[in-house]
C-alpha cells in the first residue's frame, strides 16, 4: 500500500474505540435504562464510570480504576442500571486488546524515547503495567515508586506514569493486502468471535451496522446484501461455519 492510501485507511485511535467498545448494540440498548447523570459521558464519549480519569484504561485489569495512593486498584463503581452496559463494554474492550495484540489492527505511534513516530510491534499491547489513554491514544506504562515521597499538597506519591507512546492512529491491517475486496472468510472468523462473546447486536440492527463495518475495514463502497442475509442468517442460527454459495448446475448441451 502506497502511502497516501494508508493515510486515508487511518484513524484516531479514539475513533476505533468508540466505534468498537462503546458505540455497539449490546452497550447502547441499555442507555434508556441508565439515570445516574454521571455516567451518561460513558455513552456519548466513552467516558468510564468511576473516580480515575475516565478515559484512561488499564488493559490487564479493564474492569478497575487505578486510583493510586495507598489504595491503588479498586473495582469501577457503577449502579446496577449500568453494569450490563458496562459489562458489554469490558467484555468488547477485552477484543480490542486482543485485535491489537493478535495485529488486527496495526498501530502507529510517535515513541517518546526516541521522538520517531513509526508502527508499533504487537507485542506492545501485552506487556504488563499498561495504561491507555483512549482519547489521546498515549500508551502509558506504570510502576510503583520505590522512593515514597510527599507530594507538594501532602498526599503521597506511590506510582509514576510514563507516556511510551503517543498520538497513535489505527489501521485495519486487512487493509495492507485487500483494500478494495471483502474478504468473507475473515469477515465470518471476525464475526463468529464477536458472537462467541456475545458481542453481535441484536438481530434487526445487525445488517445496517455490519453494512457500516465492512466499508471501513475492507475499504470498499458497498456491500453485496444477499451475502450478508446469508451470513447474517448462519451467525444468528449458531452454525459453525460460514455458508458457501451453492454452485450454479451447467445447463446440459444439446446433443
Amino acid at each position: 500500500m502506497n502511502s497516501m492510501a494508508a493515510q486515508r485507511s487511518e484513524q484516531p485511535l479514539y475513533d476505533v474505540y468508540l466505534a468498537r467498545v462503546i458505540n455497539i448494540e449490546a452497550v447502547q440498548c441499555h442507555r434508556a435504562t441508565v439515570i445516574d447523570d454521571r455516567e451518561w459521558a460513558f455513552f456519548t464519549a466513552g467516558y468510564r464510570p468511576g473516580e480515575f480519569d475516565g478515559f484512561q484504561w488499564s488493559l490487564d485489569a479493564p474492569r478497575e480504576d487505578f486510583l493510586g495512593g495507598p489504595i491503588g486498584f479498586v473495582m469501577t463503581p457503577v449502579s446496577v442500571p449500568m453494569k450490563p452496559a458496562w459489562d458489554a463494554a469490558v467484555a468488547a474492550f477485552q477484543e480490542f486488546r486482543k485485535a491489537l495484540a493478535n495485529g488486527e489492527w496495526i498501530a502507529n505511534g510517535e515513541h517518546q524515547a526516541t521522538g520517531v513516530r513509526r508502527d508499533l510491534a504487537p507485542a506492545e499491547w501485552t506487556r504488563p503495567d499498561q495504561i491507555l489513554d483512549v482519547i489521546n491514544g498515549n500508551l502509558i506504562e506504570w510502576h510503583w515508586n520505590k522512593h515514597v515521597r510527599g507530594s507538594s499538597n501532602g498526599d503521597l506519591i506511590e506510582y509514576i506514569q510514563h507516556v511510551r507512546w503517543s498520538t497513535i492512529t489505527l489501521r485495519a491491517a486487512i487493509q495492507e493486502q485487500k483494500l478494495g475486496r471483502i474478504d468473507w472468510d475473515d469477515w465470518w472468523n471476525h464475526e463468529d468471535g464477536r458472537r462467541q462473546q456475545s458481542l453481535l447486536p441484536h438481530k434487526k440492527a445487525y445488517l445496517r451496522e455490519a453494512e457500516a463495518l465492512i466499508k471501513e475495514r475492507y475499504g470498499v463502497t458497498s456491500v453485496p446484501p444477499t451475502e450478508l442475509r446469508r451470513l447474517k442468517a448462519a451467525l444468528y442460527r449458531g452454525d459453525s461455519e460460514r455458508p458457501k454459495r451453492a454452485k450454479r448446475k451447467q445447463p446440459k448441451l444439446m446433443g
